[in-house]
């Protein structure tokens, strides 16, 4: 298995501000965004701020919105953009190609360059914020860069394409069966894909005493047959 994408995402976080995550689903991207090198805030934990855009994302969730109190007034609450903002930060976008169009004109903004970036907020003190020193923002997406609007592409100079599946996500199945596992999540087709989450499931059958082709068969359905002669091969192949 090839986990030089691993390596090279590893070695940019701690350096770089923007950086693009893009691959086949499952692979861990999330995992790495928002656990390689999390920065900690004051109170000692990780100072990671994470949302999955979908076409009904506001940009309220990214800027902020008024929420009622206990004594029946409204008070404004930053979104998680703002948040990551005022305190140096890591926001990891999910998905990033399916936000909406007020989402992504709101990203546009958070996404400037730190030196020029400022955000008049929409409440009633007009307060213009500014990106504190740390933000940094990692995004991930299924699609290739290409797939995104060229003015949000323009923002992540950094974009690792991820071929392989997170070493800490092989760790918890059989060495026999990485090969399978690899060639099944990583295919191009997402019809003939098999989630990482799948495997995870299969094995947990397994644990429970079922047979493979039974664990097989109720995870993987038309596709069982097929993958347990490949495992066997495998299995035949390292002795």
């Amino acid at each position: 298995m090839n986990d030089d994408c691993w390596q090279l995402i590893n070695d940019v976080i701690p350096v770089s501000q923007r950086i693009l995550l893009w691959g086949p689903p499952g692979t861990g991207k999330t995992y790495s965004a928002v656990k390689e090198n999390a920065p900690i805030n004051i109170n000692g934990s990780t100072n990671v701020f994470q949302i999955t855009m979908t076409e009904d994302t506001a940009s309220a969730n990214l800027e902020g919105f008024y929420k009622p109190s206990s004594d029946g007034n409204f008070v404004w609450n930053d979104g998680l953009a703002i948040q990551a903002w005022r305190t140096g930060g890591r926001l990891v976008i999910n998905e990033i190609d399916h936000a909406s169009p007020d989402a992504m004109t709101f990203l546009h903004a958070i996404l400037d360059d730190p030196e020029i970036a400022g955000i008049t907020l929409n409440n009633d003190t007009k307060e213009t914020v500014h990106p504190a020193l740390g933000f940094q923002v990692i995004a991930t997406t299924n699609s290739p860069p290409e797939s995104l609007p060229l003015a949000l592409k323009d923002r992540f100079p950094v974009q690792v394409h991820v071929d392989s599946i997170h070493p800490k996500a092989m760790e918890q199945f059989p060495s026999n069966w990485h090969d399978v596992i690899n060639d099944t999540t990583l295919v191009d087709d997402p019809e003939d894909r098999v989630s990482v989450r799948s495997w995870k499931e299969f094995f947990m059958l397994i644990d429970r005493d079922f047979t493979e082709e039974k664990a097989a068969k109720l995870i993987f359905g038309s596709k069982a047959e097929d993958i347990i002669d490949a495992v066997m091969v495998a299995k035949a192949d390292n002795g």
